[in-house]
């Protein structure tokens, strides 16, 4: 988001292309004051308004990564991102855009401040130190990554598109494409190549979900999903956002087994952890 502020006027204010949007059409039994509310909110405000809520966003955001007032940042952040998501012409949310959303909301009501944040190394002087809490948050997040994953491997299984390399072919050649996939294309490799590309994303996706969940092949599957990401986004440059999805595969693990792990790394690095694991 810091990358866009020298486009928020053009982006995000009056300055920009703005599309007329007449509420009245979407909600035509609505109050005249709740008509007015909507138009008011969701038209592009002048630019120096729009710094401001861009600012309040980026704040937000900070706070929320160093763990200030954790709740209430991830609540302004959500609001505000579902803010521009609207103000953006309108338009639907995509894949990426809806779970970035979805965790926000969710983080609204979590207990993610109570390790690793600027709140315990206050209380505690350690951002070590933690506290116990709800893992509720951390077991929706991972079946919302199953869900992911699952759904879209299953629609891979059945959309005529996918079922032949075409789509990678010609995916390979779009306004997305990346200089690596067009040097791809240009090797003119023979289509059962893409077929097996095809072939391999699709199961993979199906069986990944699987893969973290269970113990033994976690660490195996975890492998394969980085390099999955790290493949899809050197063919196709938008496709980046999806890596926080690799963040979120610390939820398929047990917050007792990644204390565990963090004590090995605290004797080997000689890192101090000021709280004593509790019961969650």
């Amino acid at each position: 988001f810091a990358l866009r502020i020298p486009y928020v006027p053009i982006l995000y204010s009056k300055e920009g292309l703005t599309l007329p949007y007449d509420f009245s059409l979407v909600f035509p039994s609505s109050p005249p004051l709740l008509l007015s509310i909507l138009s008011s909110v969701l038209t592009p405000p002048s630019v120096w308004i729009a710094y401001l809520l861009f600012a309040a966003l980026l704040a937000s955001l900070l706070c929320f990564t160093l763990g200030i007032a954790t709740r209430t940042s991830a609540c302004i952040a959500s609001l505000l991102y579902f803010y521009y998501i609207e103000l953006s012409f309108h338009q639907g949310m995509t894949s990426y855009i809806r779970l970035f959303f979805f965790l926000l909301l969710l983080f609204t009501f979590s207990d993610a401040g109570k390790t690793f944040s600027y709140e315990m190394w206050r209380k505690h002087g350690s951002i070590f130190a933690w506290e116990p809490g709800s893992v509720l948050v951390q077991r929706l997040i991972a079946l919302q990554i199953t869900a992911t994953y699952l759904g879209v491997g299953w629609q891979k299984s059945w959309l005529p598109d996918w079922q032949g390399g075409e789509v990678l072919y010609y995916s390979f050649q779009s306004m997305w494409a990346t200089p690596v996939a067009w040097w791809f294309v240009r090797e003119r490799f023979p289509m059962w190549v893409y077929d097996g590309m095809v072939i391999l994303v699709t199961y993979f996706e199906a069986a990944l979900p699987f893969g973290l969940w269970i113990r033994k092949l976690r660490p195996w599957f975890m492998f394969g999903g980085v390099l999955f990401h790290l493949g899809i986004s050197l063919f196709l440059a938008a496709i980046w956002w999806f890596y926080a999805m690799i963040a979120a595969y610390i939820t398929f693990f047990e917050p007792e087994e990644v204390y565990e792990r963090l004590q090995v790394l605290g004797v080997r690095y000689q890192v101090v952890l000021k709280a004593e694991p509790r019961q969650c």
